[in-house]
């Protein structure tokens, strides 16, 4: 069954939605809060894991498999992720996902207390918490939708954004300070303090999860996760604009992860620039982050959702074509192709979550959040491994402008889902 949307004009949308802002929002506020520590806490795990793997256990450069371990759970559990979370509240998920990775990271220290600290623990510590972050990130993407008005949405995902955005500025240098000031086992203890800070935050919501956001317990209970699993699939592949927006996304996924393995290799040996210059280009396109996720909100009020998620596609496929046009004049080309492509995918990522949410009843929510993370996700490894063969095969230079073309084919989806044609959508009915 496909979702029930309506594209409306704006002066139909939820007049609540317009009398006070999303930042009023008390409960929104905790899941922001929430969200903003959890994320800090996150940078600290991700640079101090390694850090322990390297110092402490005179580790070898195979264990970048603890980088690749962190994806595995979103592929291997995302559809089953989503149709547990289906089955009930997702309040209850939230929580208990902060609490379970505060207990596992705990293990670090207490490990390192005792002398007890092995690689094979930190493997386990990555897929473990990496298992309770899946559930996390679908369940609160599906949460959203009843924590604010329809009107909201664009704003709610913004702020979000804003504060994923923000900590990966902001987390890598705290990351570092910590380390060096309280050294990594107190660092990642900090980091497990902080999911538990997140849990309490989490509790202090209090929009409760109506009737209309509830699954039907009494036909789903007792059915196979299968049958949820092909139920949100189904209903994913009949959704057009569904399916226009996860084709794009696997497009403009693939086409940056080929520049992305061999990005710093084509820096340095093909254009020639030194560590300072190259800071400079990431330090940059980290701002365009945060721009995005401000401006992004006025951006669909005054056009649309779809053409706001059009123009984000032209703009990251135009900077790769920057980032691919650079030996003309390194530094301009590189920092303004790489500030618009990381400010075009925050603008893609507010909007199409926010069609997403609006296309999509809430029953369903956890199902097709799950399906669009996992096929998205998916494609980035692969991207990145057909990456560093063509660039072996045909050179750095050759292998950039493949990444530039294929991001240009994202265009195709959305031209003919009419993604483009959108411009509001009201929240769904319930099925």
């Amino acid at each position: 069954m496909s979702a029930f949307y309506i594209v409306v004009p704006m002066k139909l949308l939820s007049d609540t939605a317009r009398e006070r802002s999303v930042w009023a929002n008390r409960d929104f506020l905790y899941l922001w809060g929430a969200t903003v520590i959890s994320q800090l806490g996150t940078q600290i795990t991700f640079l101090g894991l390694p850090f322990l793997a390297v110092t402490m256990l005179n580790a070898t450069p195979l264990t970048s498999v603890l980088a690749t371990l962190g994806w595995v759970p979103v592929v291997a559990l995302g559809f089953v992720a989503g149709a547990i979370i289906d089955r009930g509240r997702r309040q209850p998920v939230l929580i208990w996902c902060d609490v379970a990775r505060a207990v596992v990271l705990l293990t670090i220290p207490i490990a390192c207390l005792f002398g007890g600290l092995s690689l094979w623990q930190l493997y386990a510590v990555v897929l473990l918490t990496g298992v309770f972050s899946t559930f996390f990130d679908t369940a609160y993407q599906a949460r959203v939708p009843s924590l604010v008005p329809a009107g909201q949405l664009v704003a709610a995902n913004s702020g979000l954004e804003i504060a994923q955005s923000g900590t990966r500025i902001v987390g890598p240098g705290l990351a570092g300070a910590l380390i060096a000031l309280l050294t990594a086992p107190l660092a990642i203890l900090l980091d497990a303090l902080s999911y538990l800070l997140s849990a309490l935050l989490l509790l202090g919501i209090r929009a409760p999860e109506t009737v209309s956001d509830m699954p039907p317990l009494g036909t789903r209970a007792n059915r196979p996760l299968r049958v949820d699993i092909k139920e949100g699939l189904v209903f994913f592949w009949r959704e057009p604009l569904l399916r226009s927006l996860v084709g794009c996304t696997v497009l403009m996924s693939v086409g940056w992860a080929l520049v992305e393995g061999i990005f710093l290799f084509y820096l340095i040996r093909t254009l020639g620039l030194d560590a300072g210059l190259t800071g400079v280009i990431f330090s940059v396109g980290n701002v365009g982050l945060l721009v995005a996720a401000a401006v992004t909100g006025r951006l669909v009020g005054r056009w649309g959702l779809g053409p706001v998620v059009g123009s984000a596609v032209v703009l990251h496929a135009g900077g790769i074509l920057l980032i691919a046009l650079a030996p003309l004049a390194p530094l301009p080309f590189l920092i303004t192709g790489y500030l618009v492509r990381a400010a075009a995918v925050v603008a893609y990522n507010i909007s199409q979550v926010t069609i997403r949410q609006c296309v999509t009843p809430s029953q369903m929510l956890g199902r097709v959040t799950a399906t669009a993370r996992v096929i998205s996700w998916s494609s980035i490894p692969s991207g990145l491994i057909i990456g560093g063969l063509l660039a072996t095969a045909i050179g750095l230079q050759t292998t950039i402008w493949t990444g530039a073309l294929l991001s240009c084919c994202a265009c195709i989806p959305m031209i003919l889902g009419g993604v483009w044609r959108v411009r509001r959508l009201s929240v769904p009915s319930a099925l």
